[in-house]
C-alpha cells in the first residue's frame, strides 16, 4: 500500500500567523495555486489513487478540488482533522502571550499532555491519528494507492508515530502548505518514503 498525504493549501490564517486548528478557513488564491501544483506533481508521479480521503475541514476539500480531484469520490475522516487549540484559536502569538503570559512555559513543560482550554493535548491528538493509521493497516482489502488531504500538524504527528512518537521529532519537522508525504506499508509496518515541497518544482 502506498499513501500520499498532502497538506492543504495556504489559508488566510496562515497568511496572518494565527493559531488555528478547527476554525474552518478557506484557501487563498495562493493556496489554490499551491494545490494545483500538488495535483500536477502527483500526476507526474503517475499516482492514480484507488481511494481518496480528506479531513472534515473545508480547506482540505478545497485543496482536493484545486488539485483536480473530485470531492464526490472522497471519504471524509474527522480523525485526520488538525489538533483543536480551543480558546487559542484565531489568536496570534503576541495576543496569546499578553492574555495568557504563563501559557507557553506550561506548554513547554508538559508538551504531550498540555491542553489549551477547550482543546486537545498532543497525546489526545496523536491517539486519534494513531487509531486511524492502525485501522488503515488492518483492513482486509487494502487499496494499492490512497490519496489523503489533511493538515500540517496531522502529518507531523504521522511521521512522529512512524519514527517512534518522540516529541522532539515533531518539533524538528516542517510541513509546508501542499507538501506531499509518501508513506508505504511494508511487512515491517509503515515507512516514511519521501517528502516533497511543491515550491521546489516548476510545474
Amino acid at each position: 500500500m502506498e499513501i500520499l498525504f498532502v497538506r492543504h493549501g495556504e489559508t488566510e490564517a496562515n497568511r496572518t500567523n494565527l493559531f488555528y486548528g478547527r476554525l474552518d478557513y478557506s484557501l487563498t488564491p495562493t493556496g489554490c495555486e499551491q494545490a494545483k501544483k500538488a495535483g500536477n506533481l502527483i500526476r507526474m508521479m503517475n499516482f492514480t489513487p484507488d481511494r481518496i480521503v480528506v479531513s472534515g475541514l473545508k480547506r482540505t476539500h478545497e485543496t482536493l478540488n484545486a488539485m483536480g480531484f473530485s470531492m464526490d469520490e472522497a471519504e471524509i475522516e474527522p480523525r485526520l482533522d488538525e489538533r483543536s487549540l480551543g480558546a487559542l484559536e484565531g489568536m496570534t502569538f503576541p495576543e496569546i502571550s499578553i492574555r495568557y503570559p504563563d501559557l507557553f512555559e506550561s506548554w513547554d513543560n508538559d508538551w504531550l499532555d498540555f491542553s489549551p482550554d477547550g482543546g486537545e493535548s498532543q497525546r489526545e491528538f496523536s491517539g486519534r491519528v494513531r487509531n486511524y493509521l492502525e485501522e488503515l493497516k488492518s483492513e482486509d482489502h487494502k487499496p494499492d494507492r490512497i490519496l489523503i488531504v489533511t493538515h500540517g500538524g496531522t502529518m507531523k504527528t504521522i511521521i512522529s508515530i512512524i519514527l517512534g512518537d518522540v516529541s522532539y521529532r515533531f518539533n524538528q519537522l516542517e510541513i509546508y502548505n501542499c507538501s506531499i508525504l509518501r508513506v508505504r506499508l511494508t511487512r515491517d509496518g509503515l515507512k516514511v518514503d519521501a517528502l516533497y515541497n511543491v515550491v521546489d518544482f516548476d510545474i
